[in-house]
């Protein structure tokens, strides 16, 4: 069992203190570490550390702390943004929120001091300019990062702190889960869609055939990232069937293959957009010329608040409206978890498309 103790030190600064923390067997100390420290909280809070990790791994222990001397929660950042396993696993909005977190004060704390108070500063900085919702993902995302980099790099961290912090932050409305989805396109604005979309396909500058491919969404319940990677052997014309490959599932492992009956009007496009290109690719575009191309289309519209992936949920909406049972939209829209279908895709009762 460790042993931990905290004694003074006079310096020219004033007195410090410093916490020794030993290993010992049989009277014999195997491996000591020592740390000095401003204030005697401070000492104790990290003698305790110390000592616990010192009875979980023994010498082992004090040999992480040791060599975690200084490192700063920027550092652990900047491992996770680089370094294997952790450096191809993540996501494009993680790798970006992770970025950004090297710019806050939080970056330059040490893993040994970090506090449910240091999240909270963290967080009422960030909450001076963006969401509650979006300040979670970065405790979230710092909080996988911390939990990998003492898996994958031998990082010592108490990461216990966020949940001390997590339910103060959230009762104090600092960090928050993120709001349902509830918009479904009204009447009048499909008309408005379909008008503006119509009155650009003779446009000759034209680039991205959004028409269709908001019919298509429209009529499928693809994402975005699904369209664009649609190939020509994923279809058939004979069978009016489509492939869709290497779908999401809750976790990021979970990658799978459906395959689901096209409408002649879904036929109809593919074969359209088949017809008129050498690659593999029915539309070769990146999943973000279609976001980009969207937002301006509702822009000029004056349509509000209305994303791509909303035409997803009001396509589930529709399959839902037309009869089919949630196992059989779920095969179409690839929901491994009905649950998630219904709670984030289903919107039939909440906001109904009208025109007002």
């Amino acid at each position: 069992m460790a042993t931990k103790a905290i004694e003074p030190v006079n310096t020219q600064r004033g007195t410090r203190y410093k916490a020794r923390v030993r290993v010992t067997s049989h009277g014999k100390t195997l491996r000591e570490c020592c740390k000095t420290f401003d204030t005697y909280p401070e000492a104790e809070k990290w003698a305790q550390r110390t000592a616990k990790l010192a009875d979980k791994e023994g010498v082992k222990g004090l040999q992480k702390a040791k060599k975690n001397k200084r490192i700063l929660i920027g550092d652990v950042i900047h491992m996770t943004l680089t370094e294997e396993p952790t450096a191809s696993n993540l996501n494009r909005s993680k790798r970006a929120n992770l970025k950004m977190l090297l710019s806050y004060p939080i970056a330059k704390v040490p893993v040994e001091n970090l506090s449910a108070k240091v999240l909270f500063e963290h967080c009422k900085i960030r909450c001076e300019t963006v969401k509650p919702q979006t300040v979670s993902h970065d405790i979230s995302n710092l909080c996988t990062a911390l939990k990998d980099a003492i898996t994958f790099y031998g990082i010592s961290c108490d990461c216990t702190v966020f949940n001390d912090a997590r339910s103060s932050l959230q009762r104090h409305r600092f960090i928050a889960r993120s709001d349902e989805r509830i918009r479904r396109p009204t009447l009048e604005e499909l008309q408005q869609i379909e008008g503006a979309l119509k009155a650009k396909e003779n446009d000759s500058t034209r680039i991205l055939p959004l028409s269709d491919i908001v019919e298509f969404a429209m009529d499928t319940a693809l994402r975005r990232g699904e369209i664009v990677k649609m190939q020509k052997r994923d279809y058939c014309k004979k069978t009016k069937t489509l492939v869709i490959r290497d779908r999401k599932g809750p976790r990021k492992s979970q990658r799978h293959t459906t395959k689901i009956s096209l409408s002649e009007k879904a036929l109809k496009i593919l074969e359209k957009h088949s017809d008129k290109k050498d690659d593999d690719f029915i539309f070769d575009y990146k999943a973000d010329a279609i976001s980009r191309a969207w937002r301006k289309l509702t822009k000029d519209l004056k349509i509000e608040d209305l994303r791509f992936h909303d035409l997803r949920a009001e396509a589930a909406s529709r399959l839902f409206e037309s009869g089919l049972r949630a196992p059989e939209v779920a095969q179409i829209t690839g929901h491994r978890c009905i649950e998630i279908l219904n709670r984030h895709y289903l919107r039939l009762n909440l906001v109904a498309p009208t025109a007002d």
